[in-house]
Order: C-alpha cells, then sequence, then structure tokens
C-alpha cells in the first residue's frame, strides 16, 4: 500500500513537472514572438513612413517636370511666334 502510494505520488509529481516544463517554453516561445512582432511592427512602420516620402518626392519631381515642360513649351511657343 506505502509503494503504491510513493509511485502514484512521484507519478503526479512527474506530470506536473513536465506539465510546468512545457507551459515555461510555451510561454518563453509567446514572449519570443511578441519580441518579434513589436521588431516587424517597428520595421513597418519605419518602410511605411520612408514610403509616403518617397511619394512625397516623386510628386514633388513630377510637379517640378511639368513646370520645366510648360517652359519649354513657351520657348517653342516664342521661337515659332518670331
Amino acid at each position: 500500500m506505502k509503494m503504491k502510494l510513493i509511485c502514484t505520488s512521484f507519478g503526479i509529481a512527474v506530470i506536473l513537472v513536465g506539465w510546468g516544463m512545457t507551459w515555461a517554453n510555451q510561454n518563453a516561445k509567446i514572449n519570443a514572438n511578441r519580441d518579434n512582432i513589436q521588431m516587424l511592427s517597428a520595421t513597418v512602420k519605419n518602410v511605411s513612413s520612408q514610403a509616403t516620402e518617397a511619394d512625397k518626392a516623386i510628386v514633388r519631381m513630377e510637379t517640378k517636370i511639368e513646370f520645366i515642360l510648360q517652359g519649354i513649351d513657351e520657348i517653342k511657343a516664342e521661337i515659332k511666334a518670331r
């Protein structure tokens, strides 16, 4: 009877230790994933900001090109008029 109680207690202890190790491992993975998600989120924000700045720069360049083309058209019209 005493041996059965010892074996049962030992079995329960092994199960609890195994469960604790599994829980700790899963908790560590969750925290690592959380860190990765935060880093990726910061990277996405940075890239998004850069894309916005690039879009603004493209619009500025397009505006300048349009202004230059208008100037060229005006010069061509003036030359034709002479």
